[in-house]
């Protein structure tokens, strides 16, 4: 397939989908070469793709690319697309793996990095700034993004993205035992996090 003419985020000039065209009635007609019909997937999808790769890459610039990317990609593989999975799943997985394959390309997390170091220096100045400039939820997001990959993803897509145990198996391709299992212990690991930030900011009040 030729890849349509422009899918940056976002596309201009195109109007909501009427509520009869459903995910699958757009892929098919997508699948014959309908590019507009790709456009309204696009519109429909971008913001949840796009926020799903931007918390996985904590970096805007390259969260957009990726996104276009995704897309690019989607567009390249409707033709094996045989609709066992929805298409939002199929698509999400395929934005998984684009910005997987981008962290792998980084020589380092930078943002990661950054966390750990700052975790590791004297950071009374930082706490403070810190609870002055965010509040509560923007700490805890923060606290999300120095999480190891496995867990910052599966609280991703279970808490930000909303998905089912079974949603999220399909798009990691993993048991939903083994997505239980990180979850778990993501959850205890940002929270044993948040505890110590409180005593750390406690100490210094």
């Amino acid at each position: 397939m030729q890849p349509p003419h422009s899918i940056g985020i976002p596309l201009p000039n195109i109007n909501s989908a009427p509520a009869e065209r459903d995910d699958a009635a757009l892929v098919t007609a997508s699948q014959t070469g309908d590019q507009e019909a790709f456009a309204i997937l696009v519109q429909r999808h971008q913001r949840r793709v796009f926020n799903l790769v931007y918390r996985m890459l904590q970096q805007y610039e390259e969260a957009n690319e990726v996104t276009q990317d995704t897309f690019l990609a989607a567009w390249q593989g409707l033709p094996s697309f045989r609709g066992d999975a929805r298409f939002s799943t199929w698509l999400h997985r395929i934005a998984y793996n684009c910005a997987l394959k981008q962290l792998e390309q980084r020589k380092r997390d930078t943002a990661l990095q950054a966390a750990i170091q700052a975790e590791t220096v004297d950071s009374d100045e930082r706490i403070g700034a810190e609870i002055e400039a965010h509040d509560r939820q923007e700490v805890v997001r923060e606290h999300i993004s120095t999480l190891p990959a496995k867990y910052r993803i599966v609280l991703v897509l279970r808490h930000l993205q909303e998905m089912t145990y079974e949603e999220m198996a399909e798009i990691l391709t993993m048991p939903v035992g083994t997505i239980k299992t990180h979850l778990f212990r993501a959850r205890n690991l940002l929270k044993a996090r948040l505890e110590a930030f409180d005593q750390e900011w406690k100490a210094k009040g």
